[in-house]
């Protein structure tokens, strides 16, 4: 028989559970999906800089060995569905499904405190905003399979409590916990590395704010005012955002030098809009319609543009010595900052000369990226 919490006891248990925090210097577990058992390892700390940044501390709960085995059977499950649509059906969506988990893990809009926001599912209400287009598809991907998990995995008995007419969570997974492990699944789909992740997020029914509530100046010299490119304005990072900015923009989330420029290196998978090939009435308007629809996409490094590797940081090498073709690469301001720059341009060079640093580089970018919101202990 299967106990029932009333929603009110529900409330006062995770009121009582948010007061406890994992130090981000206690052990990490890491859950094995295959044989359902659990390794040991140890979270990394964000480096200080000058700005508020996020921290590896979870707040939450340490779930029981029943709530990881419910996770372990509902993140195997996510995981096998993306694998199975990116190798089988569409292999272009595994970059899609990146930059879907990624925009939805990026937006911090309180400039004093980058906690607040994050993995939360709050991308599904803001697909509206102009650096979202695109991610109708690989939103309604994720969706069809967070859709397909409630299913399967409803708890039995959690049914609606009567006496206050509210139902209680019914699955171990959020769509939030969906779609980061979404993100992670694409990546290995696409041969990239295995990246285990948190669980335990709660998905937040509203858009966030698309502009931080005040802006971050950003400085281009000591003696110098504030640098337009360097200055932090959107949630979302800006294209146009020099090596300043880029540094500015991701210290606030926890990220090292290295870190950021790995997660850079998701430019290797998936392809971003061009005008080629489009209507003369789109080509007037650019409606929102015309870009989700667009009948040319162009990948940023033209070979092989659906698997991961580090050809992303040798291509870039090769174009800041103008050594490539015409047409072999399609940058954007921000991935030609990191080779403008010197103290980028070596993680650059040591990325491309060592593909398994830029996956243990990328492994954990994307981990400090999504596990800020989780509450489980284990990884998955």
């Amino acid at each position: 028989m299967v106990a029932i919490l009333t929603r009110g006891a529900f409330l006062k248990a995770a009121a009582l559970a948010s007061s406890l925090t994992i130090s981000p210097s206690s052990p990490a577990v890491d859950f094995d999906l295959a044989s359902g058992t659990q390794t040991g390892g140890v979270v990394g700390t964000a480096q200080p800089g000058p700005f508020p940044s996020v921290s590896s501390t979870v707040v939450g709960t340490i779930p029981s060995p029943l709530e990881d085995r419910q996770y372990a059977a509902a993140a195997a499950f996510v995981r096998r569905e993306i694998t199975r649509i990116v190798r089988e059906e569409n292999p272009s969506m595994a970059g899609s499904i990146l930059r879907l988990s990624f925009h939805d893990a990026t937006v911090r809009s309180v400039a004093s405190d980058p906690s607040i926001g994050g993995a939360d599912g709050s991308i599904r209400y803001e697909l509206e905003w102009p650096e979202n287009r695109g991610l109708a598809k690989p939103l309604a991907v994720v969706t069809s399979v967070y859709e397909e998990q409630l299913v399967r995995f409803s708890v039995p008995g959690s049914s609606p409590i009567e006496e206050e007419n509210a139902p209680l969570p019914s699955c171990p997974l959020s769509f939030a916990d969906t779609l980061a492990l979404s993100g992670a699944a694409a990546v290995e789909a696409a041969e990239g590395p295995q990246i285990p992740v948190r669980l335990g997020r709660r998905d937040k029914e509203v858009a966030d704010n698309r502009f931080l509530d005040r802006p971050i100046p950003g400085f281009t010299t000591m003696d110098q005012g504030p640098g337009d490119r360097a200055s932090i304005t959107s949630s979302l990072p800006s294209a146009g955002l020099d090596s300043l900015g880029l540094r500015n923009y991701f210290r606030r989330l926890g990220l090292t030098e290295s870190e950021l420029v790995a997660l850079s290196g998701a430019h290797d998978l998936g392809r971003h809009v061009t005008l080629l090939g489009m209507r003369k009435d789109c080509l007037r308007d650019l409606t929102r319609a015309c870009l989700e629809d667009a009948p040319v996409l162009w990948p940023f490094v033209t070979k092989d543009p659906d698997t991961l590797s580090n050809r992303y940081f040798a291509t870039l090498l090769r174009w800041n010595k103008r050594e490539i073709e015409r047409g072999e690469a399609s940058f954007i301001p921000t991935d030609v900052a990191l080779v403008v720059d010197d103290g980028l341009k070596r993680h650059v060079v040591a990325f491309a000369k060592d593909e398994k640093l830029f996956f243990r580089r990328f492994r954990t970018a994307y981990q400090k990226l999504v596990d800020s919101t989780a509450s489980s202990q284990s990884r998955f």
